[in-house]
């Protein structure tokens, strides 16, 4: 059994090593000849901010310095920093576009306005000189990996310890423990929680809950933590970004749970930024006595320095030396434990678990979070520290980044969470009831993901915006003529066509619902696709539309790519699949778990607008095209607009009895006969209907035809045979109604003669 694992561990190395290579040939060649050019296309990958501005600038301690840089505008679009990020600030010289300073930083907080990077230099930078921008591009992380490297090679050689344990009922073949204990019961979790909750209460080793969206998953955990507590003095939260850490801290803080939190927060309250572990160690009672030891240590090295013969001064020096670096280190100590002693949970990123602060911890229980979102590697961290791990997440959504295709291929996109599940499905319990979506909504992919075991709260069961709406639809673009396009980079693909269609679709719809409704009632919208280059363009259209200004300055409106846009609801949501083409090639579209993703944001309307003649033939979206044929409705190209009649003067002479009804596509379903009274000469005594396909009803207003795909809704045209009879019958009521016309104007002539 040694032998396996022994393998499986090697083989995750070797995944490691081809990722971490990937990940440092790509920053390598990105920083070479690096140029105004580069930065643009870094800007829209999101690894890159430019241009900025010089805030200020605070000097931490020796050689640590903060800076703060403004941007030019609100960031509201996708980006990978998070604190505790490696970059590089940049300078650039505007005219020559040469770079003139590299400096290598950390980024210690990011929000709309500005952000926040600390580095290490002797030297000072100029930040505000003329002709000169500033940026920060994300770089290579060597810590990272060097963390992960050294966590596989902790499991790799544990023997007969925990960690040997852990690692066995993991990856081999020695089961999970589990006792008996009492049904843990509440009357505010739903039972497969409740159950989720005792299952964790019960473990001895792993235990793993399965939560898809929309269930309480983060709810659910919260409880488990609490109870946890009464039988365990402190525990370990993780997760992978910082994000997912501080929202289960701040979920715990209000439930009154003593949180430390480990790091750099990414949501900066000023609840969160008082738990921080920096905060409360900078503001302890203690610290200024530690800052003049320091102080004092340093003075006495650079005596120290300077009496290089062995004397008795020397000797005295080295010996009070001695006695402040003991004193400053006991001080040290004193303010880490007291923040510690009372703390109920140290909150930490993956990596962030392993920093010297955290150096000798150990903990009865770690909890990690959106445990499916992580790579393996990166999920041992924290588990050499523990007892006993409770996993969190779901392997139905989105996989962890990954850049390394062969990396990927080869195994390593399957994550630890994923592997327990299947190998130990034992350890996991599963979350079944959704207080998110409408019913409709969550049908098909319960049916696909969940082997059909969610069910809609009662509340949202039913729930639409509009009486009688329909939750769901797909809008068919294969007859709109819509085609792909790839970005001149060839990363990304957009589809113009579907752009405008979709805008016009989330439009009528806010028109439907009312405006003044949508602001009152905060009613939200999601506009998303797999491609950023699909989400560039739906940015800039949408931006430049006086239309959405309104909803746009209130935040009622989000545009991301489907993977930005994961652990996020809105009320509406509008997904653009983008793939047009004549091959069926439809890419990342492949990896069904983004479509999951996407579909579940939806609270209670859901547009795909999509080219089925594309994607049909794949067995996922058959299925989801099937489905929403049958439970929701499926358009084509668009919501009919209707056009307003103008007929055109056609006089060849003053003897011309004809009116021309002069649109090809005339389609006429009203009772009354729109005709505008310059184009009408009293003579006529004949309409020529100029088509074939008409179909007038009793006085008729004419509408655009939509002869390619006529909608469900729309009454079909009529027969031939049917069409000459029925328009006879009107040119014989229209010919009276113009002898009528003559009639009256003859009168009110002859009335003023006389």
């Amino acid at each position: 059994m040694y032998t396996i694992v022994k393998k499986k561990i090697e083989k995750l190395k070797h995944l490691l090593w081809l990722e971490k290579k990937e990940d440092d040939e790509f920053f390598t060649k990105r920083f070479q000849e690096f140029s105004l050019q580069k930065i643009e296309k870094s800007k829209e990958e999101g690894i890159c901010f430019y241009p900025l501005s010089f805030n200020k600038k605070n000097q931490l301690k020796e050689g640590q310095i903060t800076v703060i840089f403004n941007f030019s505008a609100d960031i509201d679009y996708e980006h990978s920093f998070q604190p505790g990020s490696s970059v590089k600030i940049f300078q650039i010289d505007t005219e020559q576009g040469n770079i003139i300073n590299f400096t290598d930083g950390l980024i210690s907080l990011v929000r709309e306005n500005k952000v926040e990077v600390t580095y290490y230099s002797q030297k000072s930078h100029l930040w505000m000189e003329h002709n000169v921008g500033i940026g920060i591009h994300l770089t290579f992380s060597q810590y990272t990996y060097t963390v992960m490297e050294n966590a596989i090679n902790a499991i790799s050689v544990a023997d007969g310890d925990r960690l040997a344990n852990l690692r066995d009922i993991m990856l081999g073949s020695q089961k999970a423990r589990y006792v008996k204990c009492k049904p843990f019961t509440n009357q505010w979790l739903n039972e497969s929680q409740q159950t989720a909750v005792s299952h964790i209460l019960s473990s001895l080793d792993v235990a793993v809950i399965h939560g898809p969206p929309g269930t309480g998953k983060t709810t659910t955990l919260v409880e488990a933590i609490i109870e946890t507590l009464k039988t365990e003095t402190q525990v370990l939260i993780c997760a992978y970004n910082n994000i997912a850490v501080d929202i289960l801290a701040e979920r715990l803080m209000e439930r009154d749970i003593n949180v430390v939190r480990v790091g750099n927060p990414a949501k900066v309250t000023d609840e969160l930024l008082k738990v921080t572990f920096d905060t409360q160690y900078y503001e302890h009672p203690y610290y200024i006595e530690l800052l003049s030891s320091r102080k004092k240590i340093k003075n006495l090295e650079k005596e120290l320095n300077k009496t290089k013969k062995r004397t008795l001064k020397r000797i005295k020096l080295k010996n009070e030396l001695y006695q402040y670096k003991y004193y400053a280190d006991t001080l040290e100590l004193q303010i880490k434990s007291s923040i510690f002693r009372d703390c109920q949970v140290v909150a930490a990123t993956m990596i962030g678990s392993s920093l010297k602060v955290l150096k000798h911890f150990t903990f009865s229980t770690v909890f990690i979070d959106e445990a499916a979102q992580a790579l393996e590697p990166a999920c041992w961290v924290p588990i050499l520290k523990a007892k006993r791990v409770i996993f969190a997440g779901d392997h139905k959504q989105l996989p962890p980044t990954i850049k390394s295709h062969q990396a990927a291929q080869d195994g390593l996109m399957h994550t630890l969470f994923e592997k327990i599940i299947e190998r130990k499905p034992e350890c996991a319990k599963l979350l079944t009831k959704q207080y998110r979506m409408h019913e409709k909504i969550m049908n098909f992919s319960s049916k696909w993901f969940y082997n059909n075991k969610l069910i809609a709260a009662d509340y949202v069961r039913n729930k639409t915006l509009i009486n009688n709406d329909i939750p769901i639809e797909w809008i068919n673009t294969s007859n709109n003529k819509s085609t792909e396009e790839r970005e001149k980079d060839g990363t990304s693909i957009f589809n113009k066509k579907e752009v405008k269609l979709m805008l016009k679709i989330v439009s009528d719809y806010m028109i439907k619902i009312g405006e003044e409704r949508i602001v009152q009632e905060k009613i939200s919208f999601g506009i998303i696709s797999p491609y950023s280059a699909q989400v560039k363009l739906l940015r800039q259209i949408i931006y430049a539309d006086k239309t959405f200004f309104k909803f746009l300055s209130k935040k009622l409106i989000t545009l991301k790519t489907i993977d930005g846009f994961q652990g996020q609801e809105r009320d509406v949501i509008a997904i653009s699949l983008v793939r047009s083409n004549h091959h069926s090639i439809i890419g990342f579209l492949a990896d069904y778990r983004r479509i999951n993703v996407a579909i579940t944001r939806a609270r209670k309307k859901l547009f795909i607008i999509g080219d089925y003649s594309t994607l049909k033939g794949d067995t996922f979206f058959d299925a989801l095209y099937a489905y929403i044929k049958e439970n929701g409705t499926i358009n084509y190209n668009c919501f009919p607009k209707v056009k307003q009649l103008h007929t055109k003067k056609k006089v060849k002479n003053k003897n011309d009895k004809s009116v021309n009804l002069n649109d090809k596509n005339a389609y006429l379903d009203d009772k009354s006969v729109n005709l505008d009274d310059k184009s009408v000469d009293l003579n006529d005594k004949s309409v020529n209907l100029e088509e074939k396909n008409a179909y007038l009803e009793e006085k008729s207003v004419i509408q655009e035809d939509f002869s390619s795909s006529p909608k469900p809704d729309i009454p079909l045209p009529a027969k031939e045979t049917d069409e000459i009879s029925d328009t006879t019958n009107k040119e014989e009521k229209i010919e009276k109604n113009l002898t009528k016309t003559k009639e009256f104007f003859l009168i009110k002539f002859l009335r003023k003669i006389f």
